[in-house]
């Protein structure tokens, strides 16, 4: 039989006032009793919800633009099959720089050009050392700072030119900075005189990739730190002077966007826009897929039995499946979207009203084995709406982030549920 929910009733009472705290602490319990003030009294009960159904839909429309983290490189595993990121950025001028003159009769004469990129993250293991072969082209077009981008976008590159880079670099899990120093032929790229706009005209931007001939896995950059740059490493002339260091932007001011590819060939998604998820839902990043659930038949049962309910604290339980890959580093946080009136997709109401998410949570718990949200406002919204029309689920970081997770569906013996606190 299809399970709804259980009741358990209790009582805040004075008695209870002794063994709580006066204040809200760290500890919390599964259905967050430390959340609700110990001076209020009222006929408190803990009941839980079942989801009806749940589904996986593909993020295939994920804008990649604008953001100030990105990840490059190349995965692959049983379950999703194969993921590839690619970068393709401009190279700008600084924004304190109008203009250039690094053309022939400058004076300049420019030594070496080196790319550098702030690390973040490293997967599928942060603390192992990868051999990665990255690859460093020039575009042949522009990316353009007024275009939004999505992660099926890409630009051609110029095949006129050969690689500026090709080469394995090893990436150690202590490093801090990846260094790729470009062959000499680019000082010819970028040795012109331009305006800022002009500049980024005629240099077109680059594409940075991992191709998959050495170590398969994904590296995340931050491409808003100051240490993101390619600099220009110069001297005048025949003038005895120190080596000089010209910094040009490639993600703070520079446009820039990240392109994905998938290869499901083998797997139980074989490239569809949507696949069932009753058992287990999968959660993946860099335009996989996204999951939805829905409590609908719960949520208007428990509605029609306690219509007057005020819900004090709510929160959705998501146990991680056995099949999940242990070795791999976990997703940082799960996310919980709904869709409105204009059928456009917004954060539930808990993280628009928790600053910074600190009050939605949407962690993994390793004592529980589970990642949990708290919904305390969305159910409420539910049971206003006498109905849930589905909530999205989606992992936190899935633009810049190759970290998935594998969830237990509806019909698992541990599945997912809303646990929560009202009265009435």
């Amino acid at each position: 039989m299809k399970r709804y929910f259980h009741t358990l009733a209790f009582t805040i009472a004075a008695a209870l006032m002794a063994v709580l705290p006066a204040a809200c602490t760290e500890d919390e319990s599964e259905i967050g009793l430390n959340l609700v003030d110990p001076m209020t009294v009222y006929d408190g009960k803990i009941d839980t919800l079942y989801a009806d159904w749940a589904y996986g839909e593909r993020d295939d429309s994920l804008r990649t633009s604008g953001y100030s983290y990105c990840a490059i490189g190349n995965y692959r595993d049983a379950v999703f099959g194969a993921v590839t990121s690619t970068l393709y950025t401009q190279v700008a001028l600084p924004a304190a720089s109008n203009s250039i003159n690094f053309a022939p009769g400058s004076g300049i004469v420019i030594d070496s050009v080196v790319l550098y990129f702030v690390r973040d993250a490293l997967y599928p293991d942060s603390t192992r050392d990868y051999r990665f072969h990255f690859e460093v082209r020039t575009l042949a077009e522009p990316v353009l700072a007024d275009t939004v981008y999505y992660g099926f976008d890409s630009i051609a590159v110029d095949m006129t030119r050969k690689a500026f880079f090709d080469d394995v670099v090893t990436v150690r899990s202590s490093d801090t900075l990846i260094r790729l120093r470009l062959d000499d032929d680019f000082r010819d790229v970028i040795g012109i005189s331009a305006e800022a706009a002009d500049f980024a005209e005629a240099v077109k931007g680059l594409r940075i990739r991992i191709l998959d001939d050495a170590d398969q896995g994904v590296v995340s950059v931050d491409m808003s730190a100051m240490n993101t740059r390619l600099s220009a490493y110069y001297h005048f002339g025949d003038i005895d002077t120190a080596e000089s260091e010209y910094q040009f932007d490639i993600g703070n001011v520079a446009a820039h966007f990240m392109h994905y590819g998938h290869d499901y060939s083998g797997t139980e998604f074989g490239g569809r826009d949507s696949v069932g998820a009753m058992d287990r839902m999968c959660l993946e990043p860099l335009g996989g897929y996204n999951v939805w659930v829905s409590f609908d038949s719960a949520v208007k049962r428990f509605h029609r039995e306690h219509p007057e309910a005020a819900i004090h604290h709510a929160e959705m339980l998501l146990p991680v499946a056995a099949t999940n890959n242990d070795g791999a580093t976990r997703p940082d946080r799960i996310m919980a979207f709904v869709k409105d009136t204009g059928n456009v997709e917004r954060y539930i109401n808990d993280i628009i009203d928790a600053y910074m998410y600190a009050g939605f949570d949407g962690q993994y718990y390793s004592d529980k084995n589970a990642y949990r949200l708290r919904v305390t406002q969305h159910l409420q919204g539910m049971l206003r709406a006498d109905g849930d029309k589905g909530t999205m689920l989606v992992l936190n970081s899935r633009r810049n982030s190759a970290a998935r997770t594998i969830l237990n569906g509806p019909n698992s013996d541990k599945p997912l549920k809303i646990v929560f606190v009202y009265s009435e």
